[in-house]
């Protein structure tokens, strides 16, 4: 038996880089254009409240490395019908997380483009995605390691 695959340091930074820089930059973004001068004091008390949850984290990351990790917690400690309620929950916070993000993009584009109808345009965006996965295409390292590298 061969084995198993593993990610080479620069797809693992990649990953991790994307994830860590679009979610730093998306939100400040949005903190900026809400609370002005004062953006980094709110920043600063998201971080404050992280840190002071980093060891939780950290457990249950060690504990339970699977996808779902609010799933797999609330199961082990609760009750099917609260974990599910938590599952119901990450799948819409991530579908408003895509639906934001593709609408923050094409207002991005709009800026450049001004002829672009935002709405469609974002409509048009999700669709991409929503074509990729239907036909089976997953995350990619290599994709990551060229948006990483751009």
């Amino acid at each position: 038996m061969a084995p198993p695959k593993k990610l080479g340091q620069l797809a693992a930074t990649a990953i991790c880089g994307n994830d860590i820089t679009s979610s730093c930059l998306y939100v400040s973004a949005l903190t900026i254009g809400y609370a002005g001068q004062y953006a980094f004091v709110a920043l600063l008390i998201v971080a404050a409240v992280l840190f002071l949850f980093r060891k939780i984290y950290g457990e249950v990351v060690g504990a339970l490395p699977l996808n779902g990790g609010a799933y797999n917690v609330l199961l082990n400690t609760t009750s099917k019908n609260n974990a599910s309620l938590a599952a119901c929950l990450t799948i819409l916070s991530y579908m408003a997380t895509a639906v934001l993000s593709a609408s923050e993009a094409m207002l991005y584009l709009h800026g450049l483009v001004d002829h672009r109808p935002v709405v469609w345009a974002t409509v048009g965006v999700l669709s991409i995605f929503l074509a990729l996965t239907i036909a089976g295409i997953t995350e990619s390292a290599t994709v990551a390691i060229g948006i990483f590298l751009l």
